[in-house]
């Protein structure tokens, strides 16, 4: 009886990988209420470049928000940031904020957008093959514009790293140079571990298995890994070795004693802009 109720436990607990919009914060309606109102003084945009976009996702409609002028897209530099587990990106609004502030206001164009599930983005999204194909309607719209390898910056936090790892092993159609993980995750294998205490495989209960230190095997880019020590949401012990298969042309550690899974609200917006800016600069 044990067991059978562990396996349950952990089944709900790779739900957010087997089928991420079943997760626990995804399926969000999405207000998409984009206004400095909500933000820090600090972290004040200029409202006239806040944009509200959808892509074809296969059949389903994926939102997205750009902040940066539209017609600078093929020389400014843009930062993809894919968000964490959250019922939409309303709950990234101030993270977005910060960002478009980075280095100055709007020195960085910045996008983020809704996997299928999550928000008003349509559909589920199901694994690997949906996360990739909702990635890549949003890359081939930048690269459309004129964004190219050079001026690409990928923040996967969390969640989004499961999307993030795959498309910079090669599955991005502009390649990943510079790569962000915040807090990532590692294997499908792990998290059935981790909730389950027991040594069991992930496909006992779902198809998905994503495993980040085979991407990081093969990303031949920049990386950033920033994570807490006692991060209960994504160890830092599995992360930690994901990350350190890293085989590319530079790597990069900031790992913070006492920090958890919110690693940016725990170190400060200080602290955590400028290790992200020191890389992007790089």
């Amino acid at each position: 009886m044990r067991l059978l109720f562990t396996l349950l436990i952990a089944s709900l607990v790779l739900q957010s990988c087997a089928d991420v919009s079943a997760a626990m914060f995804a399926g969000g309606d999405g207000i998409y209420d984009f206004k400095n109102e909500w933000l820090e003084p600090q972290y004040h945009v200029d409202e006239t470049k806040i944009h509200l976009m959808d892509f074809q996702s296969d059949d389903d409609t994926v939102y997205s928000l750009y902040l940066g002028d539209i017609a600078q897209i093929g020389t400014d530099t843009i930062i993809l940031y894919l968000h964490g587990n959250a019922k939409s990106m309303d709950q990234f609004w101030e993270t977005a904020g910060l960002f478009a502030n980075l280095g100055g206001s709007h020195h960085f164009g910045f996008m983020m957008y809704d996997y299928r599930g999550f928000g008003k983005s349509t559909g589920r999204s199901t694994g690997e093959e949906s996360m990739a194909a909702d990635y890549d309607a949003v890359v081939s719209y930048l690269q459309s514009q004129g964004l190219t390898s050079d001026r690409l910056v990928v923040v996967g936090s969390s969640l989004g790293s499961l999307a993030a790892g795959p498309a910079a092993a090669g599955g991005s159609s502009i390649p990943i140079n510079k790569l962000v993980m915040e807090a990532p995750q590692s294997t499908a294998n792990v998290i059935m571990q981790n909730a389950t205490g027991l040594s069991l495989p992930a496909s006992m209960i779902t198809s998905y298995k994503f495993d980040i230190g085979q991407n990081m095997e093969d990303y031949t880019g920049e990386l950033l890994w920033m994570h807490g020590t006692e991060d209960a949401v994504a160890p830092i012990e599995t992360a930690e070795a994901a990350m350190q298969k890293h085989n590319g042309s530079y790597y990069q550690e900031a790992v913070y004693d006492g920090a958890e899974h919110g690693l940016r609200w725990d170190i400060g917006d200080e602290e955590w802009s400028k290790v992200v800016l020191d890389f992007i600069r790089h």
